[in-house]
């Protein structure tokens, strides 16, 4: 492969990956440290924060501390904005490394085709579709991860030390998903010499003895959270328990875990060492999650999370259905059988338990192979391509009537998302179809002129979509409104947001009095805890938030009707009461009671949300908020 077709495969994937990430801002976890890094620059303001007065995770990190100085020179938006393109960038570069190490016997083209699979199928893992590889999220999970495949990739290139090195980068930045790289080498080099395991089950010996003598950290291991602190934790964070995970959890993870087991078993040596590795710690990981974490509330391992230990195994699981399309078909019907129930299995894997017996099955034959005969090999043939034609035309069908009926149901303040467009599967799909043919076929790259401006038009499509924030986020991430905190200036203290999570740190500069996100670390704090599920308590009572306010991971956000006069004078008689309450006025509602005093503030675009109430679920429009004075009045 010349230079020039290296540059244009690797264009062309790095423009798919961007266009399967598509950039909303500050979003998801990414809230959570764009707040820590302001809290950092304002120990006054946002710093006096519940969620950093208690804090349990962030002083472990190295993250926010870059993340600040980043926010301190480009400005919050351009902060967020630029350490976000930064980690796409090592994370791809990462994994297009590991790749080549991973297929280094293959063809080129085989190992390109493996970096796209990698990009473009649903990186969503573990449960309830929270966590995915290679998120554009201005979190440190993805750098954690960009060391993990480097330190993957020295393994395979025979430098084990120095592949378990490099995975302590990554530690420093996100010490749980650091650990995940980690351990599937630990395991790839047991399979090299048992006496690693010996080792390993060793030092896993010393950690418990250190435990139950109570020493720092290590106590962790034997102690049990208490009933009122975990029913706090399983109502806002259900992922950490196993027993709360929909059967969908376990359709994909056994969707992923047959496909690397079929792609392991066509590899050979260090490849299939490590692929074996990352896949026995990812069901390890799940299974010390069960037993330790949910079946006896051990603290240390409902912290840990030691069920992300599957992020390795699902980005793997996604190059060797590259490797499984090449080389699959050319191990006759039982080949191209399994194959095809593999394909189907990806396609519904997200479709209650449809998932889990085709990938069983997919596995059974890739692993059979052409060691079974057949009396009519073209008719099995035949049967296993026309059950993979048959499931993507009703799956695309499916799915591009879910997708056409989202966008249209968008709202004029955000007519488009090109993460609706991606989250669909249809793209993805499309391509994984494309260019598996191709490798099942063997077919030849197109000339180079295609592949020029196949690049070229993706690098476009990138270029202009990327940036998926809507105008009422763009205006969010610019930082401090001049208008609202003038609005404010004569009642100093925490805010309580309604609709909305992250306005006070970066609109106002304040502390949150109660928010949905403020609530995400509960696990790594019970003083945090019991007061957010206190406060979340009183506002349900008061009648200014719905039951989605603690179970933001089970409850759609829910509408609530207008304030009551009297509930908010009830509620801001209390001493630590907030200083003001802030709330969407709905276009579609009418004026709030006069004797909550409200005043009227305006943000520079419209705020849009899904909600769900009585009628079922519809986009509902704000163009100005209720600012309504709480405590002290």
């Amino acid at each position: 492969m010349s230079r020039l077709d290296k540059v244009l495969g690797l264009l062309a994937a790095f423009g798919v990956f961007l266009l399967s990430r598509p950039y909303q801002g500050v979003r998801h976890d990414g809230r959570l440290y764009v707040a820590d890094a302001l809290a950092k620059l304002d120990p006054a303001g946002v710093g006096k924060d519940l969620m950093f007065v208690h804090d349990g995770q962030f002083g472990f990190s190295l993250y926010t501390p870059m993340l600040a100085k980043l926010i301190a020179v480009l400005g919050l938006s351009g902060g967020a904005m630029a350490i976000v393109v930064v980690t796409l960038a090592a994370w791809f570069a990462a994994l297009a490394v590991l790749i080549h190490k991973l297929l280094a016997d293959r063809s080129p083209g085989l190992r390109w085709a493996a970096l796209l699979f990698a990009v473009a199928l649903p990186a969503l893992y573990g449960p309830l579709d929270v966590i995915g590889f290679g998120e554009p999220y201005a979190t440190p999970r993805a750098l954690a991860e960009a060391a993990g495949f480097l330190g993957m990739a020295s393994f395979l290139s025979g430098r084990r030390f120095l592949g378990l090195g490099l995975c302590v980068p990554g530690m420093l930045f996100h010490p749980i998903m650091g650990l995940c790289a980690a351990a599937a080498i630990g395991l790839a080099m047991c399979f090299e010499d048992r006496r690693w395991l010996w080792a390993g089950l060793a030092g896993i010996a010393v950690v418990t003895l250190a435990g139950l003598l109570h020493l720092p950290v290590a106590e962790r291991i034997v102690t049990v959270m208490d009933p009122d602190w975990r029913a706090v934790v399983a109502a806002r964070s259900p992922i950490l328990f196993p027993s709360l995970w929909p059967i969908e959890t376990w359709s994909r993870l056994t969707v992923q875990a047959c496909t690397l087991a079929a792609g392991a078993f066509l590899l050979s040596g260090a490849p299939r060492r490590l692929a074996l590795g990352a896949l026995i710690a990812g069901l390890v990981g799940v299974a010390a999650t069960v037993l330790l974490g949910d079946r006896l509330s051990l603290l240390l391992f409902l912290q840990v999370q030691a069920w992300r230990m599957l992020e390795p195994l699902a980005v793997l699981a996604a190059a060797s259905l590259a490797l499984l399309c090449a080389e699959l078909p050319r191990r006759g019907p039982s080949g191209l059988l399994g194959l095809a129930f593999l394909g189907c299995a990806w396609m519904f894997r997200e479709v209650g338990t449809l998932g889990i017996s085709p990938a069983m099955v997919g596995l059974l034959f890739a692993v059979v192979g052409d060691r079974m005969r057949y009396s009519r090999p073209s008719l099995y043939a035949t049967a296993a391509m026309g059950l993979l034609a048959v499931s993507a035309l009703f799956y695309i069908g499916l799915r591009g009537v879910a997708l056409t009926h989202a966008l249209e149901r968008l709202p004029p303040a955000w007519p488009f998302s090109q993460g609706y467009v991606w989250s669909s599967d249809l793209p993805g799909l499309a391509i994984v179809l494309v260019v598996g043919l191709w490798l099942a076929r063997g077919w030849k790259a197109p000339a180079v002129p295609v592949r020029i401006a196949a690049a070229a038009a993706v690098g476009l499509l990138a270029a202009a979509l990327w940036d998926d924030r809507s105008a009422y986020v763009r205006h969010r991430d610019e930082g401090t409104d001049a208008a609202l905190v003038a609005l404010t200036a004569s009642k100093p203290g925490a805010v309580l947001w309604v609709s909305g999570d992250v306005e006070p740190w970066q609109l106002m500069g304040r502390p949150t009095w109660s928010s949905k996100e403020q609530s995400a670390g509960v696990v790594f704090s019970r003083p945090l805890a019991m007061v957010l599920a206190a406060r979340a308590t009183r506002l349900q009572a008061a009648g200014l938030v719905g039951k989605d306010w603690m179970r933001t991971q089970t409850v759609a956000a829910q509408r609530v009707p207008g304030p009551n006069a009297a509930n908010v004078r009830a509620f801001c008689a209390a001493s630590d009461a907030p200083a003001w309450i802030v709330r969407p006025l709905w276009n579609d509602e009418g004026p709030l009671a006069p004797a909550l005093r409200a005043r009227d503030w305006t943000p520079k675009a419209p705020y849009v949300l899904e909600l769900t109430d009585a009628s079922g679920s519809a986009w509902r429009t704000a163009d100005r908020y209720a600012v309504i004075p709480c405590a002290g009045d």
